[in-house]
């Protein structure tokens, strides 16, 4: 009998090797495909599957692999047409239960769901999630369930000079991180929240009463019922995208959409193609971090940068000339090297991770019942995460599994109702958490789990 699902993956390339590293060390069988024996140099420590040279649609390779006992079946090669391929033979020919392929081009989405094919878009996720960074004004929506919300809130001059246990909140609001200068500090119901400081909330929008009884609960009011989308003072933010590849084209036309202004930059002339006629921005040819470029673009006037490009390095200059020399205030970057994370958070620069970001979705979508990241919250340091009650933790309060500072948790869903958490909350089984950890603390919170 297996005690371990078969997982295989057609495709080593940055997502295909992250997302073997990720499964063999949770401890799943899995299997990795790529035609170009090069490529699993890219596998490292703790990944202890099997490797096999050869194309995704090989039926006899895929034998090898083990595809008619495996569970899942990944298609995330580079090239649209051989995951298509590959993840049809996967499952018209093998019955795969769980088969996922990834799509590039866009325009292909509806070929893919023709032919019941489940795919996963990384450019659309992507360009979600730099819109939500870039759009964001003083509040940030990290996750919704029911009526409760988990969001992100800078202190405003207004709302801060409060210490915690002013709030008395109970059952409405709860503090589940505090930041000062992107960085999480430890706090007390004794610490004081100054301007400037960010705030990770989870919050019970139907307790709108109890909420604006406090000057912070009404800014979280306030914030949330502007919502999202095309708004009159949209028209006053000026937004540079810098690469006009599929994230970043997908990005400006939603942007354009919601009444931004918005100027995109690309090093090839011919990008501008791209973008449909819905876009109603501009297009300047030239480098990401060229002065001139990005003064014609009105980078002295924007609002907020975009460093999206297909070079680590290249977003990386241009985010810190963006912030250094013209003083943008909101700065995010495109970081495909997960590697170079640190690089990115010792010069405080914010970045989203597609490879770690797109690496979770995938797992989140073929393993059941296991810890989930919903989000990454302060320039990647901590991690939102839903997890089940760990079994050792029931009948026990919410306090008690919080000890030795490893979590704070916000939300707690209990037959289908989700409510504010508190520390006085007991703990039942079938109860699912929301929380914020460290992110240096997420293979501690994943081995609670366990037990």
């Amino acid at each position: 009998m297996r005690l371990a699902m078969r997982v295989i993956i057609a495709g080593c390339g940055r997502l295909g090797s992250q997302l073997a590293m990720n499964l063999s060390y949770e401890g799943y069988n899995v299997v990795v495909i790529d035609r170009d024996p090069n490529s699993f140099q890219r596998l490292e420590m703790p990944f202890n599957g099997l490797t096999l040279a050869g194309v995704a649609f090989d039926e006899e390779l895929l034998r090898e692999a083990g595809i008619e006992e495996a569970d899942a079946f990944l298609a995330l090669t580079n090239y649209d047409n051989t995951n298509l391929m590959a993840a049809e033979i996967a499952s018209d020919l093998f019955g795969v239960p769980r088969v996922i392929a990834r799509v590039y081009n866009p325009d292909k989405e509806l070929t893919y769901r023709s032919m019941g094919i489940d795919y996963l878009s990384g450019s659309a996720i992507l360009a979600h999630a730099f819109h939500r960074q870039v759009t964001s004004r003083g509040v940030t929506l990290h996750h919704e369930a029911g009526n409760c919300r988990v969001v992100e809130l800078e202190v405003s001059r207004e709302a801060g000079g409060f210490r915690i246990r002013e709030l008395r909140l109970h059952g409405a609001l709860r503090i589940m991180s505090l930041f000062r200068e992107e960085r999480p500090v430890y706090f007390s119901r004794d610490t004081r929240v100054e301007a400037g400081d960010h705030l990770l909330l989870a919050v019970d929008t139907g307790d709108a009463g109890e909420l604006l009884q406090s000057r912070l609960g009404r800014v979280v009011v306030e914030s949330l019922a502007a919502g999202p989308g095309y708004r009159e003072e949209n028209r006053e933010w000026r937004i540079v995208v810098a690469g006009c590849g599929r994230v970043g084209t997908q990005l400006s036309e939603m942007l354009s959409l919601d009444g931004y202004q918005v100027a995109v930059i690309d090093r090839d002339p011919s990008a501008y193609q791209r973008l449909s006629k819905s876009y109603q921005g501009e297009f300047h040819h030239g480098m990401a971090f060229d002065l001139d470029v990005l003064e014609r673009a009105g980078i002295e006037e924007a609002d907020a940068f975009a460093a999206l490009t297909n070079y680590d390095n290249t977003n990386l200059m241009a985010s810190e000339v963006a912030r250094g020399i013209y003083g943008v205030e909101k700065v995010i970057s495109r970081l495909f090297n997960p590697d170079k994370g640190q690089t990115y958070q010792a010069l405080e620069i914010n970045y989203i991770c597609g490879t770690a970001l797109l690496a979770e979705k995938l797992v989140q979508r073929i393993v059941p019942r296991r810890l989930r990241i919903l989000s990454w919250v302060a320039n990647n340091r901590v991690l939102l995460v839903e997890f089940n009650c760990p079994r050792r933790f029931r009948g026990k309060r919410v306090s008690h599994l919080e000890g030795e500072e490893i979590m704070r948790v916000g939300l707690l869903a209990r037959d289908g109702e989700v409510t504010v958490a508190t520390p006085e909350t007991v703990l039942e089984e079938g109860d699912l958490l929301v929380a914020a950890i460290l992110a240096p603390r997420l293979s501690k919170v994943r081995r609670m789990g366990e037990g």
